[in-house]
């Protein structure tokens, strides 16, 4: 057997890095908090109905991609996971009859909203080139930059050296900001409110390229599902999980990490140690504060320019077949719905399209989601402290549920709380910053992040996940696992091994 390594976090970056290295003959433990694998890809069950934590849409599904083999590889995305493309991506409801759909489709995307506002049609020409334009744009992610030769980087440049000034560029540009180019008022709205508040434009143009390109889908069963395929994926290959088994801290002799010591002092040893796990806990936490790493502590000091963003969300059974309803409504209202702000437009995210997901014969699950960011997890925080936490969801839940019912009149009477979740939620089920289940806001006046994940200091030790890379989600973390792995395999003067032998 090789060297063994202990992997704090069985989420989809902690299951990556164990997936390669067991390809690569390493003996692997995933110690993870919780009772089952999957972090913040989960999914659970509440009134007889499954709750989908996770994926809205998900980028590599198309077999072009240069992302598709990453899930290939991992079991994420095997030979009998179907993959749901909506064309109704988005319905922005405005009220009083008003709103468009952002289609799945550039070109029809261009025709409704031509309709709906003639008189930006030449920003919405311009807007729409740009989608096409991020269509062509998928950079490597088979192995880190600094283990691509000269000759490799030099493809790279000459290849992708338009994409980066487009990228770049883009970048500078704030959602908020570029809404000012547009006459129409509910066209400023959407683009001021779509992405998280403060997010760039190149991150929106990314997310509609994607889709407009068949690259972004829905794996038919959800988040869940998708979890327990990596998790098959990993013992098949000899991994092994430690579940409900939390790490309390990273033991280290000199400058090097030995293993890690699990909450109620049982010591595992390792000759290498990876934390998959939110990067703020793993430095404070895990690592005693002891090793500062200047790119992530900068952005944990500065809100402003690198905030989080996370969710405040009523869950619904609906006693109805809401198949002939949009999949994500974006609905905007007058009278707000007041956290730690006043709040005038919600998300109805409608379930109804994936017949496999649990719930009794004849309804469905419609959640109901407002974006925040640290300021939001603050309130619900003083909420928590003070004793009254459960009665704030039960007012955020009757309040929604009042505005989807004077909205939607054929709601009335049919829709049954049963689930509230709220930033608290995510801290306490991720270790995650502020309630933040994504990486840093990739903000117009903040820098993109791509740490290595070496601790300057401490050998035989690396950080992966989510919040080391961009802005954070699936492709990230995977991305992320996999090249922890690399750099193992590298050090080790092993050569890496990406799927089995034929």
């Amino acid at each position: 057997m090789g060297k063994k390594v202990v992997i704090i976090g069985g989420g989809i970056s902690g299951m990556t890095t164990g997936i390669y290295l067991q390809l690569n003959g390493y003996d692997t433990l995933i110690v993870e908090k919780n009772a089952v694998p999957g972090g913040a890809c989960t999914g659970w069950e509440r009134g007889g109905c499954y709750i989908d934590g996770c994926i809205h849409w998900m980028t590599g599904v198309n077999p072009g991609s240069s992302y598709y083999d990453l899930w290939r590889d991992t079991g994420a995305i095997d030979d009998n996971t179907e993959i749901y493309f909506q064309d109704d991506f988005a319905r922005f409801d405005f009220g009083g009859g008003r709103g468009f759909t952002v289609w799945a489709d550039v070109d029809r995307l261009q025709a409704e909203l031509l309709a709906f506002a003639p008189e930006d049609e030449k920003e919405i020409r311009r807007f729409c080139k740009l989608v096409r334009r991020f269509q062509r744009i998928e950079g490597p992610v088979d192995k880190p930059v600094d283990h691509m030769s000269l000759p490799r980087l030099i493809k790279v440049a000459v290849t992708m050296g338009g994409d980066y000034y487009w990228v770049s560029r883009m970048s500078k540009v704030g959602c908020a900001e570029y809404a000012k180019k547009f006459r129409n008022e509910y066209l400023r709205s959407f683009f001021e409110s779509y992405m998280a508040p403060g997010y760039n434009l190149m991150s929106m143009l990314y997310m509609l390229a994607h889709v407009t390109a068949h690259n972004g889908g829905i794996p038919i069963g959800g988040s869940r599902p998708l979890a327990e395929r990596m998790a098959k994926r990993y013992t098949s290959l000899g991994g092994k999980f430690r579940l409900g088994a939390e790490a309390e801290r990273v033991r280290i002799e000199g400058r090097r990490a030995t293993g890690v010591e699990l909450a109620g002092g049982e010591f595992i040893p390792a000759d290498w140690v990876v934390s998959s796990v939110a990067a703020e806990h793993c430095l404070k936490k895990l690592l005693g504060g002891r090793y500062p790493v200047r790119k992530i502590d900068d952005r944990l000091g500065d809100r402003k320019t690198y905030p989080i963003y996370t969710y405040t969300t009523a869950v619904f059974r609906a006693d109805a077949d809401l198949s002939d309803k949009p999949l994500g409504a974006h609905v905007h209202f007058d009278e707000p719905i007041t956290l730690d702000r006043e709040y005038r437009a919600v998300t109805l995210r409608n379930y109804s399209y994936d017949k496999t997901m649990k719930r009794p014969a004849g309804t469905s699950v419609l959640q109901a989601g407002i974006l925040g960011g640290d300021d939001m997890y603050f309130w619900w925080k003083r909420k928590k402290d003070d004793g009254t936490y459960k009665a704030a969801k039960e007012a955020f839940a009757a309040d929604v549920l009042r505005i989807a019912e004077e909205r939607y009149p054929e709601y009335r009477g049919r829709l049954t709380v049963i689930d509230v979740i709220t930033p608290c939620t995510y801290e306490r089920y991720l270790n995650s910053r502020h309630g933040s289940f994504q990486g840093f806001v990739h903000t117009a006046a903040g820098k993109s992040l791509s740490e290595k994940g070496v601790i300057k200091g401490l050998d035989n030790f690396l950080l992966s996940g989510q919040c080391i890379f961009h802005s954070g989600g699936m492709p990230p973390a995977a991305i992320t696992g996999r090249f922890a792995a690399q750099r193992i395999c590298k050090r080790d003067g092993k050569k890496f091994i990406y799927r089995e032998r034929s």
